[in-house]
């Protein structure tokens, strides 16, 4: 993949963010005016080919992370709509899937939907 003028400016404002961002959190962030909508996702599906970026799926949005560090799952509360992040846990889980069942996981989500403790009272 050559690492165009483009795709580092995607590239760099992953690696600023906090937390996964949707194509429309890059271009806001970049102001809507250095890139297209359409470039960002052409550029984050390309990212996400070459296995530099991991995607999620949240709402029916994608949201990507780069692929640096141990990616990360959501609770997504059904009242508020506010998202948790919370750490991966599940390696055991897909080793036993491999032993047992021969079967070689590429990846992974893993989305928890439910009420939060501020909506429960």
């Amino acid at each position: 993949m050559k690492l165009t003028t483009k795709r580092q400016m995607v590239y760099d404002t992953l690696k600023r963010a906090k937390k996964p961002q949707s194509a429309d959190d890059i271009y806001n962030t970049l102001g809507g005016e250095k890139l297209n909508l359409s470039t960002i996702y052409r550029t984050l599906e390309i990212f996400h080919q070459d296995a530099l970026v991991s995607r999620n799926y949240l709402d029916n949005t994608a949201y990507y992370y780069l692929n640096e560090a141990e990616h990360h799952h959501f609770m997504v509360c059904e009242i508020c709509h506010k998202k948790y992040e919370f750490d991966c846990h599940i390696n055991s889980l897909i080793e036993e899937i491999k032993q047992t069942y021969g079967f070689e996981v590429q990846h992974h989500d893993l989305n928890l939907y439910g009420i939060c403790k501020n909506c429960q009272g």
